[in-house]
């Protein structure tokens, strides 16, 4: 890569075609044409792509600056000139950090705002007040948000308190289920076997007359046998006669 010596320092030919200078219309609308195109970054590929002759850190601060859509026009409000003492009072000097809490106000604005009416002059009594008010504010909202966790945390608490409940809820209502039907079981269980036991014993009770009904075939033969052993007797007492009647002759 070239260099070239100037007034004894080393420069890059690119240094030697940038331009200086404010910034003209058409510039302007080139870069605000290119950031709605390509979006913000990449600054250094500005010109490449557009041939704009800024350099890329002057393309970045022309757009934050001046250009950015979202930027405020006009003089800082009283309301923003206390924001921005009470958060230089936590800050100091970090104007980012600063401009972060002002939408639309860049951090150069600030702190050429805040060097014009305050860094010359002592503390004002403004200032000091400003700094009490933040410092007050502060821990209010420290507070508050310690406050907001310690009723999170209780919160937290009586649901997961309400949650075992309604576990123990479910679990008695479980074992009351269960229980009873071991009790529909066991009275099934029961009846079954008194039913069983029953009808064994009206089993066992009829068998006895079912076989004497079976060996008298209905009561006819018992007194076929009756009659005939009536007749076997008259048999025996004709002998008997008919030996009495030989003796006497």
């Amino acid at each position: 890569m070239e260099h070239h010596e100037h007034f004894g320092l080393a420069t890059h030919p690119e240094d030697e075609h940038w331009r200086k200078g404010p910034w003209t219309a058409q510039e302007d609308k080139i870069l605000i044409d290119h950031v709605n195109l390509h979006g913000e970054g990449k600054w250094n590929s500005v010109s490449k792509l557009t041939g704009l002759r800024r350099c890329g850190k002057s393309c970045r601060l022309r757009w934050v600056n001046y250009l950015r859509p979202d930027l405020k026009r006009g003089n800082i409000t009283p309301e923003e000139e206390t924001l921005i003492q009470e958060l230089h009072a936590l800050w100091g000097n970090r104007w980012s950090t600063i401009a972060r809490s002002l939408p639309g106000r860049t951090d150069n604005e600030i702190k050429n705002y805040w060097r014009t009416h305050f860094k010359k002059s002592k503390p004002s009594k403004n200032i000091e007040r400003a700094r009490a008010r933040f410092l007050i504010r502060q821990r209010q909202e420290k507070r508050r948000r310690r406050q907001e966790e310690e009723e999170e945390e209780e919160e937290e608490a009586v649901l997961q308190e309400q949650k075992r409940a309604e576990e123990d809820d479910v679990d008695e209502e479980r074992r009351a289920i269960m229980e009873r039907a071991m009790v529909v079981e066991d009275v099934q269980e029961m009846t079954a076997t008194t039913m069983m036991m029953m009808a064994c014993a009206y089993n066992c009770a009829a068998v006895p007359s079912m076989l004497a009904d079976y060996l008298c075939d209905g009561g006819g033969a018992c007194a076929e046998d009756d009659e005939s052993l009536s007749s076997w007797g008259s048999l025996w007492n004709l002998d008997d006669v008919s030996d009495g009647r030989s003796s006497e002759g």
